[in-house]
């Protein structure tokens, strides 16, 4: 192989290659691997799951505008039963075809539903990337072997048997040689040059016995240890008594040798077990750091799942956004009563695993997680109790800390935290203390009365910001006197960000893509593509880091723009970003900032008069995937506005009147 890793991935090529970490950040390869190393001995370094989870995380980090099939245009060759994994046979069913899913994009993946872009890119890449690690390997599926195995197979059995049978009347001295070679494998014993000399020779040697030994071959081809015990008879020559423990091991046959050293070695068989008896409690004591191990259990717990079943665990069992039953049902061409069941059937199972003794470890696991956990804990901390919580289960293709979330006695996931009980309730009795308390409240008092509630005082400060109509004074802070209304304001400035009247969860027009980020839409105008100024929510602005009376310009594709907050916050003239966009009148432009201070855009054209409402509504929070139901276009905007969980209709209507989607509302409802 010949070739470097940018002549297999041709997006390498016209990619800035030196700036992507994933390619960069290889300790263990040279300065522009990609471009100068074979793939050959990239693949000896990494190995191809390595190499493919690399690939697949750059091309969605990357690379989401481009085909699956261009870029690694090797899968247009690759057999698709090469990459058979329950990944990716529920997104060949969603595509259609094998030609479809290579079509699709990695912005494409992420929007489909019940699709997982990262273990399917992973599937596909890494089967072709084992293919190019052992090309002499083609297997064939209906025998289970290899071509080029067969052939290595018979020689060898037909071998080993010749030079057997001629080399016990040549030299006794060889046959210990060749009877300890023969037990291993047939194929070392047929590709060493060495083994079918000496396999050739004694045929030549003895010519009138290739007839006899035409007739034997086809009884004795597998039991090739056989002829072991016939030529053992020949040690008893050798009876001096000094080497009889070097012929126990041959000599196993004969019972006349081993009574014998079995009546000699009684007593230190018996002095040495009752030292092996205490031997297995360290073992037991050394248990504890079984982290891995219990990685393990997990990952085959419930490693033989049929498709419909993987699916259900996947996206309604060990989920905290769980899937409609009905879309399930639709996707397998079913009743959702035959989802019902088999939900039902795979959470018996669950519970009968957990109740089972090979789940003790794992019982014992919990326990610990629910006290590192406490009363309540973000979510994020889930995953940080234990290292192989970050660790994804590769027989149902989830984190492991989702299987650990399903499985908690006690605690469950409310609005991104993992709380004991009911989130209400919590949130009721830290109002009441913090309010019972003698002022003035300090934020270090405040701590110490969340952590009286079986919070852990390391989440403290975070749960206290999360609960509604709390505010607590900062070190060295006063209680507010007397002030004008202003006063609140100025006193946000003196703490710290500004925090405005809504989240930007809670404000109109901003959507959260699956990059995580919140995207604000702008609805553009005549006057926007004048050169006017473009208006921001005060929830978006303060999101974005600014603050009243502050100013800030920033980088875009167009040169850099200018973002202030005077009388209100306003992004500067859009003008030349639009141009830039091919944008018109009635078309929509969703802009956020990127972690380096960048402003990102992206233009979608206005929709045709023909469209659905389901469509543009879908269209108004920035997805454009083809098709979907009513049901879908709900799960799609409630994930867009920050809801978790199974969503209803009538919630989901509830959060737009609070944010002031009206557009939205009038295409739902």
């Amino acid at each position: 192989m010949n070739f470097c890793l940018s002549d297999l991935v041709p997006p390498l090529r016209w990619s800035d290659a030196a700036t992507i970490p994933l390619l960069r950040d290889q300790p263990e390869l040279p300065g522009a691997w990609w471009r100068s190393l074979p793939v050959s001995r990239v693949l000896a370094v990494l190995g191809p799951e390595r190499l493919a989870g690399i690939l697949a995380g750059i091309t969605l980090d990357h690379w989401p505008a481009a085909a699956v099939g261009d870029v690694l245009p090797a899968l247009y060759v690759l057999d698709p039963e090469d990459a058979d994994e329950p990944c990716t046979a529920i997104a060949l069913d969603r595509a259609g075809s094998w030609a479809g899913l290579l079509a699709l994009t990695g912005h494409e993946l992420r929007e489909q539903p019940f699709i997982q872009p990262l273990p399917v890119l992973n599937a596909l890449f890494g089967a072709v990337l084992t293919r190019l690690a052992n090309p002499d390997v083609t297997p064939v599926r209906t025998s289970g072997k290899t071509a080029k195995d067969a052939p290595a197979t018979e020689n060898a059995s037909e071998e080993p048997a010749e030079a057997e049978a001629e080399a016990v009347p040549e030299d006794e001295p060889e046959a210990p040689e060749t009877a300890t070679e023969a037990p291993e494998t047939p194929e070392a014993a047929s590709e060493s040059p060495e083994a079918e000399e000496a396999a050739e020779e004694p045929v030549k040697a003895v010519e009138p016995v290739k007839a006899v030994e035409a007739a034997v071959p086809p009884a004795p081809p597998e039991p090739e240890p056989i002829p072991l015990p016939r030529r053992k008879p020949s040690p008893p020559v050798r009876t001096p008594e000094p080497p009889p423990q070097e012929k126990q091991e041959g000599s196993l046959p004969e019972r006349g040798l081993f009574e014998p050293m079995t009546a000699i070695k009684p007593e230190p068989e018996q002095d040495q077990e009752p030292e092996e008896t205490p031997e297995p409690e360290p073992v037991a004591e050394e248990q504890p750091p079984r982290q891995d191990d219990l990685y393990t259990l997990l990952d085959g717990a419930f490693a033989n799942l049929d498709d419909r079943s993987w699916a259900v665990a996947q996206n309604r069992v060990f989920t905290d956004a769980p899937a409609t039953v009905e879309a399930l049902s639709k996707l397998f061409a079913v009743q959702p009563e035959v989802i019902d069941e088999a939900e039902t059937a795979l959470r018996h199972r669950l519970g009968e695993w957990l109740a089972s003794e090979e789940a003790a470890p794992y019982r014992d696991h919990l326990v610990e997680v629910g006290k590192a956990l406490g009363k309540a804990a973000p979510k994020a901390r889930l995953a940080a109790v234990a290292p192989w919580h970050a660790r994804e289960l590769r027989s149902l293709d989830v984190p492991a800390w989702q299987f650990v979330l399903a499985t908690l006695p006690d605690h469950h996931l409310a609005e991104d935290w993992i709380v004991e009980g009911d989130i209400t309730e919590l949130r009721h009795r830290t109002r009441d203390v913090i309010s019972g308390a003698k002022p003035p409240l300090t934020m270090s008092k405040a701590l110490d009365l969340v952590a009286s509630l079986g919070i852990h005082h390391d989440v403290a400060k975070e749960w206290l910001a999360g609960v509604p109509q709390l505010r607590i004074l900062g070190a060295g802070q006063r209680p507010p006197q007397q002030a004008p209304p202003p006063a609140p304001e100025d006193e946000e400035r003196k703490e710290g960000p500004f925090r405005p009247l809504k989240d930007v969860s809670l404000t109109r027009r901003c959507f959260r893509q699956p990059d995580g980020r919140w995207w604000l839409r702008i609805d553009v105008t005549a006057e926007h593509l004048r050169g006017g100024e473009c208006p921001l929510p005060s929830g978006f602005a303060a999101y974005l880091g600014l603050s009243p009376g502050a100013a800030r310009r920033v980088q875009s594709a167009v040169g850099e723009l200018g973002l202030s907050w005077q009388e209100r916050p306003v992004l500067e003239s859009l003008r030349t970003l639009l141009e830039d966009a091919g944008a018109k009148a009635g078309a929509h432009l969703f802009v956020t900032l990127s972690d380096e201070g960048v402003l990102r855009a992206r233009h979608l054209p206005a929709a045709g008069g023909d469209t659905e409402p389901v469509a543009r509504a879908l269209r108004l929070v920035g997805y454009t995937a083809p098709g979907g139901t009513a049901e879908q276009a709900a799960r799609v905007i409630a994930t867009r506005v920050g809801m978790t969980g199974q969503v209803g209709l009538p919630d989901l209507l509830a959060r737009l009147r609070e944010r002031g989607d009206r557009d939205l509302l009038s295409l739902l409802a």
